[in-house]
């Protein structure tokens, strides 16, 4: 368990240093840049409906994801109370 997540670590470490590279690389260019911009505006013109769908899904579950916490959370504090007027 402890050797998955150390090596989840470094493989995100070389992503990230790797990313940096290509990013300063990038930044010199301003051509590279806007042909960049470019690409991802396109892209996201292009997927807007998927992205749309994705995103108010996400923010469906957020939402019953802290419902759910609010309930754990009352049902600990009604646990906890419980045990204190014991």
């Amino acid at each position: 368990m402890v050797v998955k997540g150390v090596a989840t670590a470094v493989a995100a470490a070389a992503i990230i240093e790797t990313g940096k590279g290509v990013v300063i690389a990038l930044a010199k260019s301003p051509l590279a840049m806007f042909r960049m911009g470019v690409m991802a505006g396109f892209m996201t013109h292009k997927y807007r409906k998927e992205i749309v769908f994705l995103t108010s899904k996400t923010a469906e579950q957020s939402k019953d994801f802290v419902l759910r916490q609010k309930e754990n959370l009352k049902d600990l504090l009604a646990e906890v109370q419980e045990e204190a007027v014991k």
